[in-house]
Formats: C-alpha cells, structure tokens, sequence
C-alpha cells in the first residue's frame, strides 16, 4: 500500500483539495474523481469565456474580466456577444466594459417596444404604394480620403503637434500648388536671392501681413528652411485682390528680387485647379436635401414647420410636392442640430428644454420620422456636444442612442467628406465663416451672401486657413486642408440660405436654419431665412427650394 504525505489538486475553478499523510492512493482517486466531476460543470463557462473573449480580441477590442464574467454566466453567452460586438463596431467602440454592455442593452430593449413606425413607408401615401427612391439601393460612402477626425484625433497640446500641424498644411497644399501650370521655375525661398531681375515663382505660407507707412503691403512668407519679406507695391494691379490674403494662408507668389527685396508681381491659389472642372451628374433620379441650424431645444426652433417638412418627407403635402419627395434618397445635415447648454452667456434664458440629453431625445426623435429608404448624414457644429474647436468628430453614442437601432441615419464628423451617388459632397458646419468675414475686406457682405465665402474656401482649398481666430485642434493631419475639390459643398452656421448652382464645377449650397431670429441676431442685424429647404436633383443638377414657413397645405 503506497502513502503519500498531502496532494494539492487544482482544477479550472481555482480551487485546491488537499488530501492529509493518513490518506491512501485509493482514496486520492475517488476524492479526484469528485473534482473531475465538479470541473465538468464549470467547463462549459470556462469554455464560453474563452470562445467569447477570442470574439472580442480578434477585434482589437479590450475585455473587462468582471464584465466578461458576467455575459458568460448565460448559455447564450456566444451568441449575445456576436451582436454586441457588431453593436460596438458599428459605434466605433474599442472597450467591452459596463458601459458597453449597459448602452447595448438599451439598444436591444428599445428594438423591443412596440411603437408607432411613423419613420416608416406606409401604403397609400404614394401613388405606387411606396416612393420611387425606396426602390434605388442606396450608393453611399462615408468620411473617404481620410477627411474625417472621428476616432483618429492625435493632438496631445504639445508644441511638436502644431509643428507637425502646419508641416502637414504646408505638405499638401504645396504640393497642388506645383500642379499648376506656369511659364516659370517654382524655387526654394532660401535661392530666391540668387536670381536677380529673374522672375520665378516661389511658395509660401503667409507668416505676417502688414502696410506700409507708404501704403504698400508687406508679407513675410516662410517654406519649410527660412522666411523672407515680399512686398506687394501700392499701386500693383494686384493690390485690390491682395487684401484679402490671410495669415497661415498657402500660395504661389511671382516675383522678382529688387536691390535684395522680393517684389510680387502676382500670386495663385490652390483653388486655381477648379477652372478645369465641369459639374457632375449621377446616372439615376435621386435626390438630396440640405439642412443646417435647426437648434432643437431653443425657444426660437420652428417646431411645427419642420414637422410639416417631415411629413413632406413621408409623402404627406400636396400632389406638387409629393412628386418631389418621391426621389429625395439622402439628407444631409450640416451642424448645430441641438441649441445646447452653455454655449453663450445668459443662454438658459433662451431655452425652452434645458437638459443637453432630452434635447438630443427629441432631436433624435425627429431623425425616426424620417422614412427609413432615405440614408441620413448627420455632422455636428459648434453648438453641439462635442469639442467646440474644428474639426470636430461625430456626436458621442449616449448622446443619440436613441437611434442606434436606425441603420439609415450615420453620424459623420466635421468636417467630412463623403461619396453619394458618385458625386463626392463636403460637408462642414462652417464655423469658420466669422473669421473669414472679420479679415477679409472683400468678404464683408459675407453674412447676407454666404456662398462667396464658400467660394474663397475653395479657392484657398481650406476651411479655416488662419490659425488663431476660430478654434483649431492642431492635429498631426490638418482636417481642415481640401486635397481634392468636391462636387457639393454644404455648410451651414450663418442660418442665412445662399447658393452657386456651379462655381467651376461645384454646386454650393449653405441651407439656413429652421431658427427663427433671436435677440442675438437682431442685435447684430442678420436677419435669417428659415425653414427654406434646399432639394437638388443629383441626375438633373436642378436645385429646388421649399419654403416650409407656412404649416397649412
């Protein structure tokens, strides 16, 4: 008979059995066979843990051990997690913990509830029983050419972050500047000064702008080795254009050296690639309408004017109109969905819902009356819950988990450009508008004319070229920089409609508000247009505008 002194058994559970000195081998194996028996109960959970985990992993996606734990406590733990893991995807959510599993859960009970599809196509609104643009699949793709911060903003606040900032600024722009044609060699700013009574072009960001006590223009430019100062003279034909030129601006500059100083002669935007440009045109009938600035929650939101555009929008109006809202497939919405909380001072008065959450559940509850056929872009804007400096990522789930569930309606950031129908569409808030007016003298009727300073963004092919004035996020890559001209541009922000049915090929469009004018705005003057939605024809390149002011039809 053999004796053994003690035996630490461990099993997958964790716990030890301990056999004493007095105990014989027959005996260690009936208590081992008890413990086989009690592993046996546990594997099955151990089992889904790993299983579940390896979902979650293979994702890239970190797992809290204690949440882990608990999905794994029901049988169905696999399966929940394949729908909680499409759950974070779709969300862009890269951590399993309670929150996680608390705003799926909400999702899932939400799904559940039966309530009013008023969202949904109903038979006998249309003269088909459904619109034509519920039978288009719908060709759409979201934040292409790397044009959107959400999930990737880098900024730390450090002074290596606004270095790489205007590198990558300058990286870009140069560079589309070097396309463009000239009759001229392009030099470093550092051979300038070789070239004498030789015109050359040279390219630059404008570090200072000033005027002379003799009236004439001083810039000092700078390329990625030194700076130098060139002059525009007084009486250059140029003169007048210049003027507009800001800081932190990229451009082309002809030039010539005179007794050791650079005289302009003449200077090129990036926008100048535009002139080559025709409009395009999708090959099916589907249409998009532009919206901006409803500011939900404000006294001043024209409530019952944008339900009548919901009902326009589910076939609900007069003959004439339903026959436009047969082809409207996509929406776009540029910002300022919500009014806010403390945004400006004294702003509680202004308010008529007070709490940032219920302002999103009653936006949010607009956005499920919408048709399901019809895909939503949604972007935010500067009186939204995000980060007030651009560019600006999308909306954080718990602020529109109320239609998490809604697969038609995508929340981009800001600015963004996408691809709908084919046709790429750009897509800012416009923010940015305050300072373009405040320093450009030949953008002062900006506020009354707004796509002229949509036009200057496209020239710079910028959005927002001087640092310092309206709020930037110096990120390793400048969001703000157009690699590529769009063939929409949509903003918003002045609450004020302005159109150019085709600037050199684009199709600019700032779509108002559905605001009526606060006591803000008539302190200032500006007088806004609201609730005149634009609706353009991506087959036909015609632009309607519906005027919803009035809720009798």
């Amino acid at each position: 008979m053999r004796r053994i002194k003690s035996v630490n058994f461990s099993v997958q559970t964790g716990q030890k059995y301990k056999l004493q000195a007095s105990c014989c081998f027959p005996c260690f194996q009936i208590v081992g066979k008890m413990a086989n028996v009690e592993a046996a109960k546990v594997q099955p959970e151990m089992l889904r843990k790993k299983q579940v985990a390896e979902l979650f992993l293979s994702q890239k996606m970190m797992v809290s051990p204690k949440v882990l734990s608990q999905l794994c406590l029901s049988e169905k733990a696999y399966e929940d997690a394949l729908k909680l893991r499409e759950y974070m995807i779709r969300h862009s959510m890269f951590m399993l913990d309670e929150k996680a599993i608390a705003l799926w859960q909400e999702s899932v009970s939400r799904a559940l509830k039966q309530v009013e599809p008023t969202g949904a196509i109903k038979q006998g609104e249309w003269a088909s029983g459904v619109p034509r643009a519920a039978t288009l699949e719908k060709d759409l793709m979201l934040s292409i050419e790397n044009s959107d911060v959400t999930d990737h903003s880098r900024c730390k606040g450090k002074v290596k972050d606004f270095v790489d900032y205007f590198n990558d600024r300058f990286s870009r722009l140069s560079h589309q500047l070097r396309m463009i044609s000239s009759s001229h060699d392009t030099v470093k700013l550092r051979e300038a000064q070789n070239r004498q009574k030789k015109t050359f072009n040279v390219i630059g960001m404008v570090y200072s702008k000033k005027i002379t006590k003799n009236g004439h223009m001083l810039l000092e430019i700078e390329d990625e080795e030194t700076m130098i100062p060139i002059l525009i003279p007084k009486d250059s034909p140029i003169m007048a254009q210049a003027s507009g030129i800001l800081e932190d601006e990229v451009l082309t500059f002809e030039a010539y050296m005179s007794n050791s100083l650079l005289i302009a002669k003449g200077f090129t935007t990036p926008g100048k690639l535009l002139q080559a440009r025709n409009r395009q045109f999708c090959n099916r009938p589907a249409k998009i309408v532009f919206l901006s600035d409803l500011h939900v929650g404000s006294r001043w939101f024209m409530q019952k004017s944008f339900e009548r555009f919901l009902e326009f929008l589910n076939g609900k109006t007069i003959e004439q109109e339903r026959e436009i809202a047969e082809d409207i497939k996509y929406i776009s919405i540029a910002g300022d969905l919500v009014d806010g909380i403390g945004v400006y001072p004294n702003q509680e008065r202004e308010l008529v819902t007070k709490d940032i959450f219920a302002q999103y559940e009653i936006f949010c509850g607009f956005l499920k009356a919408i048709p399901e056929h019809i895909e939503v872009i949604v972007a935010p804007g500067n009186h939204d819950a995000v980060r007030v400096a651009d560019p600006q990522p999308a909306l954080p789930l718990e602020f529109v988990k109320f239609v998490d569930d809604a697969e038609n309606i995508h929340f981009v950031g800001n600015p963004s450009t996408h691809k709908v129908e084919g046709l790429s569409l750009l897509v800012y808030h416009g923010t940015s508008m305050d300072g373009w007016i405040s320093n450009n003298p030949n953008l002062r009727d900006g506020y009354e004319n707004p796509q002229k300073v949509a036009m200057e963004m496209l020239n710079q092919h910028h959005l927002c070229p001087r640092y310092g004035d309206d709020s930037l996020v110096p990120e390793p890559r400048d969001y703000m920089t157009l690699d590529s001209t769009p063939d929409i541009f949509h903003f918003g922000h002045v609450h004020k409609n302005g159109y150019a049915e085709n600037y050199n090929g684009t199709v600019i469009i700032n779509s108002g508000t559905f605001q009526a004018q606060t006591d803000f705005q008539v302190s200032l003057g500006h007088i806004p247009t609201p609730c005149k939605v634009p609706i353009y024809g991506m087959n036909t390149g015609k632009l309607e505008v519906l005027d919803f002011s009035k809720v009798d039809f």
